[in-house]
């Protein structure tokens, strides 16, 4: 998974914000304060909202991204495990409902070193179906040419 050189500009200013202490807040995270009528926002269940990911993924399983999308919890939690089981089982619906639409899903662990907001979310990550004949990196951050 690699994001376009742009997107990854843009999402390492983005953290570097995020660790800066005069821009945090102690009321909510970024997840928590996405609302229906941001530019993000596409919709919400009873449990979870859908949006779109600010900084997309330009290639994934050497693959052309479509649409990256995500499913947060309304709840703010950190751990799929500590949902409620309601909410989990409309995730696993969600899921259903798109895998069968053809998206790819991706999360990453609590614990996961990667993972840059502590509230949990979950990729939905839907590819051009093409793979690429061949495919090199040149630098960090990472410059992704599939041809």
């Amino acid at each position: 998974m690699y994001r376009s050189r742009t997107q990854h500009q843009k999402y390492l200013r983005y953290l570097a914000e995020l660790g800066k202490p005069e821009t945090r807040t102690d009321r909510t995270c970024t997840f928590c304060e996405i609302r229906d009528g941001d530019s993000v926002f596409v919709r919400t269940t009873k449990y979870f909202k859908i949006i779109r990911n600010l900084f997309p993924y330009a290639i994934w399983d050497y693959q052309r991204v479509e649409d990256h999308l995500m499913i947060i919890p309304i709840r703010h939690t950190d751990d799929l495990a500590k949902l409620p089981k309601d909410a989990a089982a409309e995730f696993v619906q969600l899921l259903s409902k798109y895998e069968s639409e053809g998206y790819d899903i991706y999360a990453r662990s609590p614990t996961s070193a990667g993972r840059s907001i502590e509230h949990q979310h979950t990729h939905l990550i839907k590819c051009d179906g093409r793979v690429a004949n061949s495919s090199f990196y040149l630098r960090k951050p990472y410059f992704n040419v599939a041809l």
